[in-house]
């Protein structure tokens, strides 16, 4: 479902970036899901930018990673740890920023 957050499927990334959120709407199809990565804020607090919103998963702090969207076989997102669903006007915010400036 989008705003899921899944335990990254990429091993190797996973010290970086733990975890990815689904974010395409739920009535796109297709084999492949758009998702961005959550990265730990590292003490760090408020937002980077405007493409990297602050969102709180099990305790800690993370900033959703806009600019690092990519796509990501369905079959690999397979058991959610939770959602940020409750974050979703400051993600569709970072979304409009990126791609239509506004």
């Amino acid at each position: 479902m989008q705003h899921d957050v899944f335990l990254n499927p990429g091993h190797r990334f996973r010290g970086g970036f733990p975890y990815v959120v689904e974010l395409q709407a739920n009535v796109a199809e297709g084999n492949d899901r758009i998702v961005a990565p959550l990265v730990l804020t590292g003490g760090r607090s408020g937002r980077v930018d405007r493409l990297m919103p602050l969102v709180r998963l099990e305790g800690a702090d993370y900033f959703l990673a806009i600019p690092l969207l990519g796509r990501l076989p369905r079959n690999r997102l397979r058991h959610p740890v939770g959602t940020i669903r409750a974050y979703r006007d400051d993600i569709v915010r970072a979304i409009d920023w990126l791609f239509t400036g506004i």
